[in-house]
């Protein structure tokens, strides 16, 4: 099992709950259910770390979430963490 975190910035737009990852904005989604943004984020993240990794590329370390709180303020910000060997 290979598990990384990444805090998220979580906000209600007019299509639904995006999901953007500060530190890798390629893995933002956006979905109208909320638990299935968070699930397809969860995914992506895995999918766009994996990527990078095979194609030796850096995998930028997460930014800590007060951090992230601090640049989003009055966004929910939480840490959403994947399994890269499920993905």
């Amino acid at each position: 099992m290979e598990l990384k975190t990444y805090p998220a910035v979580i906000k209600e737009t007019a299509e639904g709950f995006a999901i953007h990852f500060p530190d890798l904005p390629d893995a933002d989604v956006v979905d109208p259910n909320l638990d299935r943004a968070r699930l397809r984020a969860v995914i992506g993240l895995a999918i766009i770390v994996t990527d990078l990794q095979s194609h030796h590329e850096l995998v930028p370390a997460p930014s800590s979430k007060d951090a992230v709180s601090k640049k989003f303020q009055g966004l929910h910000v939480e840490m959403i963490t994947t399994d890269l060997d499920k993905y």
